[in-house]
């Protein structure tokens, strides 16, 4: 049976390449990079993933078959509009504690493109002023509020629980996937082979990278300008395999959270960041950019608080599913 808490107020196969790493090299110095609302640079968005990532085939791949013909839900060819409605919510608030994993998962993620809701929250909110040419800051915003919506499946909908960009998250996931895919920075900074910090090439660790922190100098192209700088602070990334680089920007995230829920379940080591940690930052990465049909490496990096989990675990004896949730005093 569907567990469920109420309704929310409003709306907001390859599966993993690693596992989930709790780091200490994560986050920003100084309190730079941490401001989560929508942020205004002269009337627009602000941008948070750097100028230095390679998406360009990110912008032509979805479309070289013809079966796309923009990045918006409804220009995905592959998914039809009885699929869509398929997947529409109606506001039910889902309770992982009185569910199985695989009817968690079902209700979330009716397909792995294909998070309940996600349509309409898309058409609410109209990210993309050119559903075809996405920037980078719209894309990084379409993200924060993908992931809130996530949270208003569960109930998560207080100002508290809404997660927030970050520059250094999103530097940090960009400089990680540099480190593993590339040599860029080898020459100037060398370590141990296979280590978290790096050089990673030969290397079989997915999270090769994950500490790599260049010098403030090396930074200051990727961050605003007399942004402080990026340093440690504790957090933990995840590193996805499930995203394809041809699949367009409104659901190329998607794969990455669905394929893991399918596997963890609500209570897995990935699953958590992503309904529990206050800041974010992503970075994508397409490692054969003449392969159409490639898998785009999603890297995720979280910081900020971590928090309280407002459900319970089924398989902890103490656990009364029937008391647990927003407004549930646990």
């Amino acid at each position: 049976m569907v567990g469920l808490v109420g309704r929310a107020i409003g709306t907001s196969a390859g599966l993993v390449c690693g596992g989930v790493i709790a780091l200490l090299a994560i986050s920003c110095a100084g309190g730079g990079g941490g401001e989560g609302e929508t942020s205004e640079v002269a009337g627009e968005l602000e941008q948070y993933t750097p100028d230095q990532a390679k998406w360009e085939t990110f912008a032509t791949k979805p479309f070289e078959g013809g079966t796309n013909t923009a990045h918006d839900p409804d220009g995905v060819g592959w998914i039809s509009a009885e699929d869509w409605a398929a997947a529409e919510w109606d506001g039910t608030v889902y309770n992982p504690s009185k569910m199985t994993k695989e009817e968690f998962a079902a209700a979330i993620c009716p397909s792995v493109d294909r998070v309940r809701g996600i349509r309409e929250v898309f058409y609410a909110h109209k990210p993309f002023a050119d559903n075809e040419n996405p920037t980078k800051a719209e894309v990084d915003e379409w993200h924060r509020i993908a992931i809130n919506h996530l949270r208003a499946l569960i109930g998560y909908t207080s100002d508290d629980r809404q997660v927030k960009k970050d520059h250094c998250m999103h530097a940090r996931a960009l400089w990680g996937d540099e480190r593993k895919f590339t040599t860029m920075w080898d020459d100037e900074y060398p370590g141990d082979v296979g280590s978290a910090a790096g050089p990673c090439q030969g290397s079989g660790n997915a999270h090769c990278g994950a500490s790599f922190i260049p010098d403030l100098e090396d930074q200051a192209p990727y961050l605003p300008e007399e942004h402080p700088g990026c340093s440690t602070q504790a957090g933990s990334e995840g590193v996805f395999g499930g995203p394809k680089s041809n699949i367009p920007w409104s659901l190329k995230w998607s794969r990455g959270f669905c394929n893991t829920l399918l596997a963890e379940g609500y209570w897995g080591g990935h699953v958590g960041p992503w309904f529990h940690r206050e800041k974010f930052g992503f970075s994508f990465w397409d490692d054969d950019p003449d392969d159409n049909n490639n898998n785009a490496v999603l890297r995720a990096k979280w910081t900020g608080s971590l928090m309280s989990n407002l459900y319970c675990n089924p398989a902890e004896p103490d656990c009364d599913p029937e008391n647990t949730g927003p407004g549930v005093d646990m």
